[in-house]
């Protein structure tokens, strides 16, 4: 192509992008408001079949328009931006036109009626805030209704179970705590009473899909699979992992009895006479008090961020500290996490690593049983993957160089909790603490956990383990407790992509192997973190192809 002509294409292809975002914040304004673009604050997505199904038919039109756009010529940066966008239309097409969540996932209506997002950051003042809030909550009935005619029925059994749960949640906290929330921040009793007849008739609203979903336990269904051949279509589209699936399967178990060999052996390393088990409860009573807990994790946080500026891992491009804070009432269904803003939020840019404090009315013994989860091995490699250098860098990263909005907006599940749970390894192998044993075993507990969800989400999904096999197989191959090990085979059964902590990982893994082997001696660690983390989230093979500037080849 001509100069001329690859202008003229890079300006096509940037107006088509700037159309497709306007088209997707108009079908789906509550990401565009969680992501910082107010403007959309206040409107909910009309969700009706026949809007969803015109979204598919748009998609399919706009990805013919984008293949009319010849990328040859196009530079490193607008190639990618290229083919991440054609991957984020694809993906949105598949989720709507093939894997079709919103027929058969109850679980679907609950981040779209997401009131948080309205009084959880100040990005305005609270009585523009909460009169969008108030516009919101209004429709919210409305969504419901749409959420319910487009299920198909019967519904899964553990879907069923796990929305009644996550609504009882929701009714309670939208009922009580929720209204005082609003009240601290508002000072207009006008507006205050607009808000609480709103709320209340989103509660209503939800708890007639609470009767709703109630009424479908009886009739539900046991089976829960997607099926081999959507799975495999899941990871080829979102991830663009196109690889058959047994192959998949086949790399997840090699990794799992790797971790699990070396897990074993450093609990022997920690202490030979006893069992793995022993040793994490012997370990889980090395913890912070309740006192302590918040200035503990933040001085971690300062270690961690001293530890990667002072080993050049890589770079720090920002002096600002998220805040390290207990984790507010209305968030409290977490342990330790990070909340960091939209790429769009302009005013309310702090970041956040909350930790759940020990509630007052707990008994001491609740208390202990809270505080081992936070056992100072843990409590590292949790700030390690949330914060330094995981979740909270690459956030800054993206904030500092990712200009484009294409790049803002889509991304992929591979790349962000792949790269936090890679930075939980890496952190070890390069000497974090001395690589310590007590540390290495809590990493590699971690690592055993997503191990697990990997294997059960291809095994359960291909109608090759139950529920309760996967319960089984979590508590053998993870080492848990029967109550844990179930809530995490449970969260399988509507999250088959979880297996994508391990999977970015060692795709992150793979690509770091093979820049090593064709850079040889000038191959540097922290020049290969900070190119891969300037390209914000894109599927690893995408920054695969940036880096190495070939097709995906074996990318694991």
């Amino acid at each position: 192509m001509s100069p001329t002509e690859v202008s003229g294409s890079a300006q096509r292809f940037t107006e088509f992008a700037s159309r497709q975002l306007t088209t997707l914040f108009k079908f789906m304004p509550t990401m565009a408001s969680s992501m910082g673009l107010h403007a959309y604050d206040g409107m909910v997505p009309d969700f009706t079949r026949e809007n969803i199904e015109a979204r598919v038919e748009e998609l399919s039109r706009a990805l013919a328009e984008l293949e009319e756009i010849d990328p040859a010529g196009f530079d490193a940066d607008l190639n990618l931006d290229y083919h991440l966008l054609r991957q984020g239309l694809q993906t949105e097409r598949f989720r709507l036109g093939e894997l079709r969540e919103h027929t058969y996932n109850p679980l679907f209506i609950f981040w779209m009626v997401d009131v948080m997002n309205y009084i959880k950051r100040d990005y305005a003042p609270p009585e523009e805030r909460i009169a969008r809030l108030v516009e919101y909550e209004r429709q919210v009935p409305k969504l419901i209704e749409q959420t319910k005619a487009a299920l198909e029925l019967p519904l899964a059994h553990p879907h069923v179970h796990i929305a009644i749960q996550m609504c009882t949640g929701q009714v309670k906290y939208m009922r009580e705590d929720f209204p005082r929330t609003v009240a601290e921040q508002l000072g207009d009793p006008q507006l205050l009473a607009e808000f609480n007849e709103a709320n209340g008739r989103a509660v209503e609203a939800l708890e007639s899909y609470l009767d709703f979903l109630t009424e479908q336990m009886p009739h539900a269904r046991p089976d829960f699979g997607i099926g081999a051949e959507m799975f495999s279509r899941m990871l080829a589209v979102n991830e663009l992992v196109d690889l058959p699936l047994e192959y998949i399967l086949e790399v997840g178990r090699a990794n799992l009895e790797a971790n699990k060999a070396a897990y074993i052996e450093t609990a022997h390393e920690i202490e030979p006479a006893m069992d793995v088990r022993e040793v994490a409860l012997m370990m889980s009573t090395d913890h912070p008090t309740k006192e302590t807990l918040i200035s503990d994790a933040a001085d971690m946080l300062e270690e961690l961020r001293d530890f990667i500026i002072e080993s050049d891992l890589v770079t720090v491009p920002s002096e600002v500290r998220c805040k390290v804070v207990e984790t507010p009432p209305f968030l409290r269904w977490g342990f330790a996490f990070m909340d960091s803003p939209g790429p769009f939020e302009e005013k309310a840019t702090d970041a956040y690593y909350y930790v759940t404090p020990v509630e007052e009315e707990w008994t001491e013994q609740q208390a202990e049983e809270w505080l081992r989860r936070f056992n100072y091995a843990s409590l590292c490699d949790v700030s390690i993957h949330e914060a330094y250098p995981g979740h909270y860098l690459h956030f800054l990263h993206a904030s500092a160089r990712v200009t484009s909005p294409v790049r803002k907006v889509f991304g992929s599940y591979s790349f962000v909790e792949g790269w936090a749970h890679y930075c939980e390894q890496m952190m070890i192998e390069e000497g974090y603490r001395g690589d310590t044993p007590v540390l290495r075993f809590a990493q590699l507990g971690e690592a055993l956990l997503r191990n697990c969800r990997y294997v059960a989400a291809i095994m359960m999904h291909t109608e090759r383990m139950t529920l309760e096999e996967a319960t089984r197989f979590f508590m053998e191959n993870g080492f848990m407790d029967e109550l844990p090990a179930q809530k995490e085979a449970l969260r399988g059964t509507f999250d088959p992509g979880y297996l994508n902590y391990t999977l970015g990982k060692l795709l992150i893994l793979k690509l770091r192997d093979d820049l090593k082997a064709r850079q040889g001696d000038t191959f540097n660690l922290k020049r290969f973190h900070d190119s891969m983390l300037a390209l914000g989230y894109p599927p690893v093979p995408l920054v695969r192809q940036y880096l190495l500037g070939e097709g995906s080849g074996t990318i694991l």
